[in-house]
């Protein structure tokens, strides 16, 4: 029994292990850039670049019919002295690119900042569109305390909308993106001292 568990905790680090080289030992350029926060008079918004996101790779699976979506992840953050940051609320803001080869036109569908659809034949449109998010809701303000300091952490992640059957069912631990950016942080912000619209 006891061998069983050492194989076991073994099998796990040794998934781990895979997991953390597959994001990290291909990374390429691409980070995130400009992020602002932004307090409307009910919701705080945040705004961010993606650079280096869509690179020759991932144009040429787009083009040739492989859905791919890009996920951008935000958490507003109370600082702390003591601890670790508070992670006060999440949200997502996810892009997904279809390509119709017969058609020639791509499809861009939004999710979490509105719902939307776009059509286009043209592929740089699509390229902008997703290489940025613009003011995104990330949280009521009611959510914010006076005098507490607060940050907004984003990442993005490009992936394929759906793997293979076989590798989603048997490898579904391991995570298959073509980007996985690290997380960058917003300037550090307090309720009082942020310009509302």
């Amino acid at each position: 029994m006891k061998l069983k568990r050492i194989y076991l905790v073994f099998i796990l680090g040794s998934v781990i292990s895979l997991s953390y080289f597959l994001n990290t030992a291909f990374a390429g350029e691409e980070r995130i850039t400009d992020v602002k926060v932004t307090l409307g008079k009910e919701e705080i918004s945040v705004s961010a670049k993606l650079i280096d996101g869509l690179n020759k790779d991932i144009e040429d699976a787009i083009k040739n019919g492989i859905q791919k979506d890009i996920i951008y992840s935000a958490i507003l953050k109370k600082k702390r002295s003591t601890w670790f940051d508070e992670d006060v609320v999440s949200k997502d803001i996810e892009y997904t690119i279809k390509h119709d080869v017969l058609k020639k036109q791509y499809t861009l569908i939004t999710r979490g900042n509105g719902n939307r659809e776009k059509v286009t034949q043209s592929y740089d449109e699509i390229k902008t569109a997703v290489s940025k998010i613009e003011n995104a809701v990330v949280s009521p303000k009611k959510a914010l305390e006076s005098d507490e300091e607060y940050y907004v952490s984003i990442k993005a992640e490009i992936k394929d909308t759906k793997l293979p059957f076989f590798l989603d069912y048997f490898l579904f631990f391991i995570p298959f993106s073509d980007i996985n950016t690290s997380w960058y942080d917003s300037p550090a912000f307090k309720l009082e001292k942020v310009n509302e619209k």
